[in-house]
Formats: structure tokens, sequence, C-alpha cells
């Protein structure tokens, strides 16, 4: 996922989910009269993963980011860049075709240093190349799709051509991870079915342990968890403990996503509008909030002609289970009561259909393929193949003593300092990379964000092991190999997702202003405290800066008021008048098109059937959501992409392009009554009448507030729409959405992307990435299921066919024609609904802070040099 950009750096990731409503603002705070000296960015509410290599919210990797620098980076045109007058790695880099295959050269800056004064050499950008590379890791770079030379070999440890071997290990990882869960489904259904009923278990924590003990355990989940190795060496007793071990992980999984969902409901709710409006009163209580939310307390509606009316609340049962004070210890209170009534009723649905479910898959999948791809080595220790043999450190492993790159001569480094530095003067390390064929997309990927080995290896202790040691002349690259336990111990330990530590332009702090702070300390009270990093490339001019999570709702009044220096408010009508008229008082309004779109989210996962999520299509008017901006600035597009890109579908000339039909009837509103006959069109299709189970779906709005939305009017009508036709659907918020959208754990959803400049769809659509994006539209369980969903099945494998072909030519009018196709695959699938493409707001107080970039693109913003910005003096 591509960080959305705020410092114009190119990361490790392609594409990420950012909110809608998503605010990036800076605020100079004051005391009185009285300036202090940070500066404070206003941001999202953020989830706590810091990790260069795992962050997959929007805030998350704006916090991670502050402290990075990448590979490359990209001017205000789009184009990539790299160079002693940029903030990168690269010196200097070409790529060019060498026969059938493209050679990109990358000679590495000498005297780069992280902020903890350690120097930045060629073994962190091959530690941080094989972190990427590796099996079994799961975060969001796709590096991995290019068809590096050896790539292939070094990731199964097979020699096989014309065989799919990473989906075919994927598949079977899958399924090995299913039947870890449905071995806990099958000892909680069998033995704690009550007995004379037909759905109806309990079965208590002590009660479940008690049968785990007992339980004859199947050879399928004794291939699930072991070896080929240990299937002849463990007892039944070691099985059992892996169960439990299995049990306990889901326990507490569970209880993360109750705590997560107590934070959900307390924004779910809109009582502004119908039909919560009579009862925001009640709404007042976090722990009813909470009970609606998790349907121990339900609304009752008011009868029409014996059917629901929506609108009107008439009373709420189950309001008696309060019992508690709305205060910590009750709240506590009230989760455990969930969590104990939930894990002893319905531990069956907690592994099925809760987001523990696909936690517990993406982990177990995870763990699968390590053992799957070490079952292939048999009972050698040693990889087949060590490394990947496209990807060279010139001066480790070869004797080629110079290189010219742009018409440049560079003497490469063949002697080193212990610290990994050349230990001659005037001579750089140099990486090349050896691409099969053709791949336009590669140079982005190949713009990775280069963290520390020293910190991101190391136990907590801070030392590293002799097998995570870096030397590359021997094939050691700092990570452990198809390691599960490597990925999640080592590289997210709770220190290296806390505090993230790199070579940006600010490190980690606290309100002390320590070098080496605490997670507790690093974020506290929703504050996020930076210092300067003073071993940054550049001269960096404001000395602390604190990143803040604050509502954006309130953001005009706090910069008006001088409490905020900085704001990127949404484009409304009346955010946008007010500004002009503060512009008499110094204040700079700035905007450009952003490089990102708004969407609705239709998991497949959830709504299984391909007619259903069809239906809840034609019940959206997407134009409704371009009510919240100011009229030009948003637009309805009708394609999965930015309007930005160069490959979206226009028709029309120059100043005059229209967006192009893309002939898919469920995506088209007309009217209402139209809508409301594809919507019985559909019904029928699927074969479900009014009333059925099927047709109870949540509607999630991906923000902390349920109104300021653009999304929130559209999916208010097509949920009053689809209520009248015998469905059951509700609306929410969800300050955790995004969080939940990486488990694939929502229905229907409504977010925004952030996206890159080469339009590659690999990571979000490709069958084989593997992406959070992906579980979010539910091909997870597609690819596991495929008798289940056969229409699905063939459309990702067409649409995959095209991402590949797309990528191995340069010619852009024929990727364009690709890509069109691709995306009219998209819409076949109907997990995807395009709304609109719209323009980001900026406004400062010039008066108080200086050294922004007043020249905005889609590819630039205001804080793209973030070391350049001060406050005024």
């Amino acid at each position: 996922m591509a960080k959305k950009k705020t410092l114009i750096i190119i990361i490790s990731v392609v594409l990420a989910v950012v909110l809608a409503a998503t605010a990036v603002i800076v605020v100079l705070v004051t005391t009185g009269s009285k300036k202090r000296d940070a500066i404070v960015i206003m941001t999202d509410d953020v989830s706590g993963l810091f990790n260069p290599y795992y962050a997959t919210s929007g805030a998350d990797m704006e916090v991670t980011g502050m402290t990075q620098i990448g590979m490359l980076t990209t001017d205000d045109t789009g184009t990539t860049v790299a160079g002693d007058d940029y903030p990168t790695v690269v010196k200097d880099f070409e790529y060019k075709k060498v026969g059938d295959n493209t050679e990109y050269t990358f000679v590495i800056k000498n005297g780069l240093k992280f902020s903890d004064g350690k120097p930045l050499t060629m073994n962190d950008v091959m530690f941080n190349i094989y972190e990427y590379l590796d099996p079994v890791y799961t975060g969001s770079s796709t590096m991995y799709s290019i068809k590096i030379v050896g790539l292939k070999q070094y990731r199964t440890q097979q020699n096989m051509s014309g065989v799919d071997i990473e989906d075919t290990y994927s598949k079977e990882a899958d399924t090995w991870a299913a039947t870890r869960k449905y071995e806990l489904i099958n000892i909680f259904q069998t033995l704690g079915k009550k007995e004379g009923t037909q759905n109806t278990y309990s079965m208590s924590r002590n009660e479940m342990y008690s049968a785990i003990e007992s339980w004859p355990v199947s050879e399928g989940y004794k291939m699930a968890v072991s070896t080929k190795k240990e299937q002849n060496t463990m007892g039944d007793a070691e099985y059992r403990a892996q169960l439990k071990a299995d049990y306990d992980l889901a326990l507490t999984t569970f209880r993360k996503e109750l705590e997560s969902d107590y934070s959900s409901a307390q924004e779910a709710f809109d009582t502004t509008t119908v039909p919560y409006k009579d009862w925001a009163d009640k709404l007042n209580n976090s722990i009813f909030r909470f009970f609606l939310y998790e349907g121990y307390i339900k609304p009752v509606y008011k009868k029409v002609a014996g059917k629901d009316d929506k609108t009107v609340i008439e009373k709420f049962e189950g309001e008696d289970q309060i019992r508690w004070a709305d205060d910590d210890a009750g709240v506590q209170s009230a989760i455990n009561k969930v969590y104990n009534d939930t894990i002893t009723e319905s531990l069956n649905n907690v592994l099925t259909f809760w987001g523990t479910a696909a936690t517990l898959t993406t982990e177990f999948a995870a763990r699968a393929k390590e053992v799957i791809i070490r079952n292939n080595l048999g009972d050698s220790t040693e990889l087949q193949f060590p490394n990947i043999s496209g990807i060279v450190s010139l001066g480790h492993t070869t004797d080629i003593n110079e290189v010219t790159v742009k018409n440049t001569n560079y003497k490469v480094a063949h002697s080193h300092n212990s610290d990994g530095t050349p230990t001659n003067s005037g001579e750089y390390d140099v990486l090349r990379i050896t691409v099969e064929g053709t791949d336009p997309k590669a140079i982005f990927n190949f713009g990775f964000t280069v963290a520390p080995h020293h910190y991101y290896s190391a136990d907590d202790d801070g030392k590293i092991p002799t097998e995570r040691q870096v030397d590359i002349a021997r094939n050691k690259f700092g990570v452990e190999y198809s390691s599960y336990e490597f990925q999640s111990k080592v590289i997210q330990s709770q220190k290296h997702v806390e505090v993230p530590v790199g070579a940006g332009a600010y490190m980690a702090t606290d309100r002390d202003n320590n070098d080496t702070p605490r997670g507790q300390d690093f974020v506290n009270s929703k504050i996020v405290y930076y210092k300067a990093n003073e071993n940054f490339m550049f001269p960096v001019k404001a000395k602390k800066i604190q990143l803040q999570v604050i509502s954006a709702s309130n953001a005009l009044d706090k910069l008006e008021n001088n409490e905020v220096d900085y704001i990127t408010p949404q484009f409304t009508i009346q955010n946008s008048k007010r500004l002009t008229e503060m512009e008499k008082k110094g204040f700079v309004k700035l905007s450009s098109w952003q490089l990102g779109y708004g969407y609705i989210g239709v998991n497949a996962g959830k709504v299984p059937n391909i007619n259903i999520r069809r239906a809840i299509m034609s019940a959206m008017q997407t134009a409704l959501a371009l009510n919240y901006y100011e009229p030009g600035t948003a637009k309805i597009i009708t394609w999965p992409m930015s309007t930005v890109s160069w490959a979206y579908p226009f028709v029309g000339g120059s100043g005059n392009e229209t967006s192009k039909s893309n002939n898919h009837d469920y995506t088209q509103w007309t009217t209402k009554a139209d809508a409301e006959a594809k919507i019985q069109k559909y019904m029928n299709l699927a074969g479900v009448s009014a009333g059925s189970s099927e047709l109870k779906i949540r509607f999630t709005i991906a923000g902390a507030s349920i109104t300021e939305h653009p999304t929130y009017p559209v999916f208010l009508q097509a949920s009053e729409i689809l209520n009248g036709l015998g469905w059951d659907v509700e609306v929410k918020a969800d300050s955790q959405a995004l969080t939940k959208l990486s488990t694939g754990s929502l229905e229907v959803w409504a977010a925004a992307w952030g996206s890159t400049i080469d339009p590659d769809m690999y990571q979000v659509y490709h069958k084989n990435s593997t992406a959070t994006s992906v579980y979010s539209w539910g091909y997870r369980e597609i690819k596991a299921s495929p008798a289940l969903y056969p229409e699905e099945t063939r459309i990702i494998n067409n649409l995959s066919t095209i991402i590949d072909q797309a990528r191995s030519i340069d010619d852009r009018a024929a990727r364009k024609e690709m890509y069109e196709n691709a995306m009219g695959l998209v819409l076949d699938l109907a997990v995807e609904l395009p709304v609109y493409q719209r323009m980001t707001l900026y406004a400062y107080n010039s008066n108080n802070i200086t050294g922004l970039n007043n020249k905005v693109n889609p590819y630039s913003s205001p804080l793209e040099k973030i070391w350049e910005i001060s406050i005024k003096e």
C-alpha cells in the first residue's frame, strides 16, 4: 500500500487505504501568547503499528514515515529521482535493456547515518531487500511480484519453470490454516452441543481445555502444524498442547477485537438524524453504545403495515444488561461480559465470521507456508538457492571495479570497514538488480524504505544472533529465511512496532526529548513526539515536531485562532468560503487534485453471492457524495482508478474529457424506481427474497464521524431503499475500519485509496498478492473454496493474467487498454464501486510558519520538504 504523499518519499509499499476525511495538519502550540518550540502535525487516529514493513493505515504510515528515507523519491512531476540534492539513499541510478532482460544499477551514497548515529550501508540495503522478498513476509510491499532473476527459485527453493509454485503454496497454506481453525470448531460443536438442541452450544474456557485433553486429534490437524520430520516424533500430547496454544491465540485475538469494537462503537451512531436522533441521551452512555454495537441492546422499531419502520425507534430491548457505571472499570466489565458470553456460546462463530477468524487465518497460513517450504528442503538445513541471483552487490560478490551511470564513472568499493562502510574514499557500493524482460512498474518498487538492520533484526536486548548477522559475500542478509517466528517475534516485536527508527529528517522521542523513548512515551495522550535527526543529510530547521490526533471538524477554528498553523480541511463549500475571507489576514489557501479516489467496497468473503453484491451496488447513488464538496472540486468516477492517472478511461478531447461508460448497470444510478427494479432483478438471480438472513448487512463509514464523510448520504439513502425491499441494513461509522479492512473483517464500507504514480493493479487485485487489500475483497475465501466461487475464480484468474501482461510492456497505449479491460473485470467481480475523485485543500498561516512549498500538485504537497519548515521568528 503506497504512502499518502505528505513527505515525498517512495516507500516500499504500493497502495494504501486512507480515510476520505483524512486531515494532516500542522499546529503551532501556544501557551497564552508564548510560543512553544514545537510544530505539531495533526493526524488521524493511529492504530499503533509503527513499523516500516508492516504499517497498514495511512496515519500509522505517516507516523513511521517521519523517521524514514527511501532508496528513491519523486519530483513534482512524478518522475523518479535520486541524488545529492534529494533525501534518498541512492546517489545515482539508471536502468537499461541488456539482452532480453532489464538491468538496474544503483550507486549508494556514502556518509549516510541513521538517527542513532550508526552508518547506513549496503548491509542495510540488502537486509531490507531480503526482508521484503522473504516468502513468509505478509506486509504491503509487492516487490516480490517483480520478475527478478532468481527470485522464484529463492522464494520456493525449487527450480521449476512453467508452474505457478507460489500460487500452489498459497492455496495449500490456506487449506492448512482452515484446518487448524476447524479443528477447534469441531471440538466446540461436538463436545459443547447442548443436549436436545440443534445449533446451541456451551463450553467455558476450562471446559474447552478439558475437551482438548480427550480429543482424538485429526490427521489433517497434524499435517497442518507439523513438518514431515516432526510427524514421526510428536505425540498426541504435543498436538493437544498446540491445540491449546491455538485456542489461547484465538481468545487473545478476540479480546483485542472487542476492545477495538468498543472504540468503534463510540462514533458508530449518528445522533443528528433518524432513527437515533431522539435517543441521544441514551447514546451518551459509552457502555450503551457498545452493547448496541454488539447486539446486546436492540432497537424496537415502529410497525407500519406489519413491517418495521426503521426510521422510528419506539424503545430499546436489553438495557437491563447494563449493570455498571460508565467508567473505566465498568467498560472493562462490559467487555468481559461480551467476551465470556461469546467464547462460551459462540466460539464457532468467532472462528468463522468475526474478524478474529480472518486474523487467525492470516497467521496460520504464514506459519503453514514456512512448513511447506521447509518440507521441500528435506533433511537439509542448507538452502538450495541461498541468494537471489539477480540481486548483486558488485563490491561484495564480483570483480567489477567501475560502473558508468548516466555518463558518470563510479569506482566500486571492494574493501569495507567493520561497520560496513567503504574503506577507501571516493569508492561506492553499487547494487545491481536484473529483471526478466520489461517491467515499467519495477522502478517504483525499488524505491523501498531502508530501515536499520541493527535495530530491526535485533532481539529485545539489542543483540543480533549470529544467524542474523549480515555477510553479503557469504549469503547472510540478516533475515531468517522463511521464518514466521522471525517475522512475528523479531521484525514485529513490541519494540519494533511501537518505536520506529530510520534515517529520516526526524527521530522518535518523548516529551522529555529522550533519544530512546519507550513506546508508551513516544505516543502519549494522542500526541506523537519527534525531535530533529541531527544525522539527517540536510539541516533540519524545526527542532521538534509533534503529531497530534485532533478532529478535523474544528481545524479552521484552530487555524483562525492561531492554535493551528497548517491544515488540510475538507473541500466543502463552507470551508472554502471561509478560507477565502481568511486570506485577507495572511492565511494561504492552496489546492490540487488528489492522487487517489473514493470508493465503496463489498467483501465477497462476507457477502459471497455475487448477485447480492450487485444488488447492493444498484442501491448506491454515488453522485450524492459530491454534495459534501465545493462545486468543481470533486467529480464522480466510473472506473476504479484515480483520474490523475494517465490510464484512466476518458472520452472527449483535451479540456472536455468525460469518464467513459463502464457498461455495468449496477454501477449506473438513474432513478430510485430503476434502482429498485435492478435490486429486485439481482435478488431474483441470487435466489433470495425479502427477510432472508443473507440480506442482513452492515454498511461501515471508515472514519471517526458518521456524518462528516462524503459517502454517508449515499449509504443512508441506499439503506432506506434496501430496507424498503425487505433487507436489514444498518449504517455505522468505525474509527478502526482501516485496521479491520486489513483482516478482511468488514462487509460493506466507504473509504478512499491513496494511489501511486504508476497505475499497476497487482497489489490490490492480483490473485497472488499478499497485501492486506485483497483480504478486504474476499480473495482469501475465494481461493480457499473455488467450487463455492466459480464465477469469481474465473474473473480473478483472467484479471491476474491481464495485470501480468500489462507489467511486461512499456507501450502506454497498450497498457492503458489492458488496464481498462482489467478494471472491467474488477467491476464484474462487484467488490469495488468507484465513487469520486476530489481535490485536496491546504491552508496555513504565513504569519507563523515558513518554508512550505506553494506549488502543489497531485505529486507534491506543502510539506514535501519537511526539514525546511520552521516557525517564523
